[in-house]
């Protein structure tokens, strides 16, 4: 219901030449398509985020945050000028302490949350909340180059990226002796490679979505020699105050080099020793699903990993004896959901913005989508939720799922994993 698989060059219909296949990856990244309509200069202009390291989770998390904050305060663009304030108080990066029902003065741990390339920290808005009823202390970054102006992606790389998340990751194990990490896309790349690099810091991580592995890899690569002919894969507007549109090719650039630090130090052979859980969509339109499947196969020691695969296919597959991957039902037919997307995964129904009364409705844009069919995504009062591919019934708009129908169950699920791998609660939860 939104932009279709990037496909490789090749003869046909199916031909799309190189630099439109990398601007679709960009765009489904950044979940917008790619479209005729030009950003306003000044996003295609840097301003912030010339001095990443000063800003780094190093000492106080607070400090951090009140810094990040003035950052944004000095270089973002608003979206919506009209609430300006009221924006940057969303996509800032934040703290939620353990939730009421923990008991006084409780906290089992610190999760550091981690979002995606052209993200914000709202992103991660319902799952630091998931983890703080956990009793976890949520602890929620901002990446470098992020919130301000989609151009502040080209003042930084990704060792800015894993230098941020390192430095949250040190703090918070100086503080806490049970420390989660947790990322979305990019950011589960960023949050793996650092528990892989940290296993003393790190005591379990948890992917969203994540990209270790995603489609149209040799494009993406070439990203990095792109860049010196065509400095902006997609430069449309925003849609939205919560992530950028328009998409540098140095940020697909930096991505790339993330995964390929990532992969120099997990190669394999049971190579991550910290428990680790996945949650993926096999109709995700960003990631290799199958790719993502053999990674976890081939690299997660520890026997308390778990991956969770939902799927739109009936019946869902069953499980192979001993087999560490959980297949989930993503449809569900009272919200309207047919599948579930790149951006949908962890995003809770009652969001108040991607959820389904939320302000934010993703109808796609051409060349990917019919301009009728835009037109009735947009007009309808309700739609019906998914992916590229994914029709929905007869006389009925469709939009990109934004979304989780099932997010509660998945929360139970989460819960469930960190309570195996909390040395105080894993022998209780073994005998269950």
């Amino acid at each position: 219901m939104d932009a279709p698989h990037p496909r490789a060059p090749g003869r046909g219909r199916g031909f799309l030449p190189t630099i439109l296949v990398t601007a679709a990856l960009s765009a489904l990244l950044t979940g917008c398509a790619v479209n005729g309509r030009v950003a306003p200069a000044p996003e295609l202009a840097s301003s912030g985020w010339s001095d990443p390291a000063a800003l780094a989770p190093v000492a106080d998390f607070d400090a951090y945050v009140r810094g990040v904050t003035e950052e944004l305060r000095s270089h973002r663009l608003p979206f919506d000028p009209s609430r300006a304030d009221a924006e940057l108080g969303q996509v800032a990066p934040f703290r939620v302490p353990p939730g009421p029902a923990c008991q006084a003065g409780e906290r089992r741990g610190i999760a550091v949350l981690v979002h995606g390339l052209s993200d914000s920290a709202f992103a991660m808005r319902d799952m630091a909340a998931s983890l703080a009823r956990q009793c976890f202390e949520s602890r929620v970054l901002l990446l470098p180059g992020h919130g301000t102006r989609p151009a502040d992606l080209m003042a930084v790389d990704h060792e800015d990226w894993l230098g941020h998340v390192q430095a949250a990751v040190s703090q918070a194990a100086r503080e806490s002796d049970f420390v989660v990490t947790a990322g979305f896309s990019l950011g589960a790349a960023l949050a793996l490679t650092v528990a892989a690099d940290s296993p003393g810091e790190v005591d379990a991580v948890i992917g969203l979505s994540p990209a270790y592995r995603i489609r149209s890899t040799f494009l993406a690569r070439q990203a990095r020699w792109v860049a010196a002919f065509r400095p902006w894969l997609n430069a449309g507007p925003r849609v939205e105050f919560a992530r950028y549109a328009a998409m540098p090719t140095r940020g697909i650039a930096s991505t790339m080099a993330t995964l390929g630090r990532m992969d120099a130090r997990i190669d394999g052979r049971g190579a991550l020793r910290v428990p680790w859980l996945v949650v993926q969509s096999e109709d995700d339109e960003v990631v290799d699903v199958a790719g993502n499947r053999r990674f976890f196969t081939a690299s997660a020691g520890d026997a308390r990993s778990v991956f969770l695969n939902y799927t739109s296919a009936a019946p869902t597959p069953a499980p192979a004896s001993g087999d560490r991957v959980v297949w989930l039902p993503a449809a569900d037919a009272p919200l309207r959901v047919v599948g579930l997307s790149h951006l949908s995964v962890h995003i809770a129904p009652d969001n108040p913005h991607y959820g389904v009364t939320g302000s934010y409705r993703n109808c796609g844009s051409v060349p990917f989508r019919q301009e009728h069919e835009i037109q009735a995504c947009r007009q309808a009062e309700r739609v019906w939720y998914g992916v590229s591919g994914q029709s929905p019934p007869a006389g009925e708009a469709g939009a990109r799922a934004t979304f989780n129908p099932h997010y509660p169950d998945l929360e139970r699920r989460i819960g469930r994993f960190l309570d195996t791998v909390d040395p105080r609660r894993g022998d209780t939860v073994a005998s269950q």
